[in-house]
């Protein structure tokens, strides 16, 4: 089905914000990218404070999508850790430091948003890291609340850190510190997952 103009207008904006900030990127902008005028855009949107809180929606509904897909494909609890992992990997890279800045500053509703979608994250990840202990592969005497508390934060910290602004820098960090969060608390099934999960992601990498 054809994406309507509302939705072309959200998806684009969403994915310049991420990349550039919020306040980097204009209407004039984003409608001269668009091939369209920008009253076309207000006729959809009364301001741009409107286009960022679909914006945050519709990233909202994607990392939703993504996060469901990675569970249900996952062989079990600890592989869909793995998976999440990559999944944040690969949607990471993309996000510009200025963008979490801009949404603090400037558009306080639609980064509320963000600390719900923040909240859902701890939720889901507490669920699979209690799975994961109950299957045997995180060791016993942690708490699940606690590791996913800790994850998330950690990776949330990495994400809006002003200081990473080199994205090659920034993705070391967030690979060395995921590799070193999982193997802390894996026994020695779990690291079988984690070393045979590395394996097949580097032959994927060479294909």
């Amino acid at each position: 089905m054809e994406i309507g103009t509302r939705e072309r207008i959200i998806e684009h904006a969403a994915w310049q914000f991420l990349d550039n900030g919020i306040k980097n990127i204009t209407m004039d902008e984003l409608a001269e990218q668009l091939g369209m005028s920008k009253r076309t855009i207000y006729e959809f949107f009364k301001d741009k404070k409107e286009l960022v809180m679909e914006s945050m929606n519709f990233l909202t509904k994607k990392r939703s999508a993504i996060h469901k897909e990675v569970y249900e494909t996952a062989e079990n609890s600890f592989d869909a850790l793995l998976k999440f992992y990559k999944a944040n990997q690969e949607g990471l890279i993309k996000i510009s430091r200025k963008f979490a800045d801009d949404l603090k500053k400037y558009f306080p509703e639609a980064n509320q948003n963000r600390e719900e979608s923040k909240k859902k994250i701890h939720d889901g990840l507490l669920i699979t890291f209690q799975k994961a202990m109950d299957e045997g592969f995180i060791l016993k005497s942690l708490n699940p609340s606690v590791l996913s508390y800790l994850l998330t934060e950690e990776i949330f910290y990495i994400l809006e850190e002003n200081q990473f602004k080199d994205k090659l820098k920034f993705m070391e960090i967030y690979e060395t510190m995921c590799l070193t969060f999982f193997r802390g608390i894996a026994t020695n099934k779990g690291r079988e997952i984690i070393n045979r999960y590395f394996d097949e992601n580097k032959q994927e990498e060479k294909l």
